[in-house]
């Protein structure tokens, strides 16, 4: 019986040779299919558990699932609520969590004017 041929390594660009199709030793990780993007922790471990889930749904309904910070580009419905002023300056402010969670603190935002902001405070 013929030997089977190697396959590729699925991680683009790669190239490790393998005897059965997956990823190489070096993109096993990978096979999960996806990654937190912040470390190991959950939502509900960053801050963002049932209790936020409830707040988030009365800031979208207040806002009418408008986006509030409509940016060039935007798409105006809003999925997602943004702090209007930032955590990480919230808390260099000297904020407690109430004042920065506070209804006052938040609006709702569509994904692009979401991501755009973020990236301008990071």
């Amino acid at each position: 019986m013929a030997a089977r041929p190697k396959t590729v390594c699925r991680k683009v660009a790669c190239g490790a040779l393998l005897d059965t199709p997956g990823y190489c030793a070096r993109h096993a990780k990978l096979k999960v299919g996806w990654n937190r993007s912040h470390g190991d922790k959950s939502s509900a471990e960053r801050g963002y558990g049932w209790e936020w889930q409830k707040l988030r749904s009365r800031i979208l309904s207040r806002d009418v699932g408008l986006c509030k910070i409509k940016r060039p580009g935007c798409t105006f419905v809003a999925r997602e609520v943004d702090h209007i002023i930032g955590k990480e300056q919230a808390r260099s402010r000297g904020w407690t969590d109430e004042q920065i969670d506070a209804e006052s603190n938040l609006q709702s935002a569509c994904t692009r004017c979401h991501t755009a902001k973020t990236q301008e405070e990071g």
